[in-house]
């Protein structure tokens, strides 16, 4: 095939019109590559998320009539022998009680517990205003 870049009774002008429409052709396919990435990436980035089961914890049991006594009592700060004598059981059913009521509600110590139970709704609500 004929060159006209290679011809010595070339023109330059002609030569250089020849170079520039090889650049142009060499852009135009490195353009066309570009949009066919563009168009990939964006695919990717509309296509929806892959949905997550969502985790489903067992229901949380509501504390007995016994366990909500304890739970008031432990929130105000009263110890496990003082809420055994006013309830009239023994302090190992009030640990056990406690103990129970802890593993429901995710605690790790007394504490916790009462701001679990409050957060959970098994305290009534307190305002410090109204004492």
């Amino acid at each position: 095939m004929y060159d006209i870049r290679t011809a010595p009774s070339a023109p330059a002008a002609l030569r250089r019109y020849q170079e520039l429409l090889a650049d142009q052709n060499r852009l135009l396919a490195e353009q066309n590559v570009l949009l066919e990435r563009i168009q990939a990436f964006t695919a990717l980035a509309a296509a929806p998320a892959p949905t997550e089961v969502p985790r489903r914890d067992p229901p949380v049991l509501p504390p007995t009539l016994v366990q909500r006594h304890i739970l008031l009592l432990l929130a105000d700060g009263t110890k496990d022998s003082a809420i055994a004598r006013r309830l009239g059981v023994s302090e190992r059913s009030v640990r056990r009680h406690v103990g129970s009521l802890a593993e429901r509600a995710g605690a790790s110590n007394r504490f916790t517990l009462a701001l679990a139970a409050a957060r959970l709704g098994w305290l009534p609500a307190y305002d410090r205003r109204a004492v």
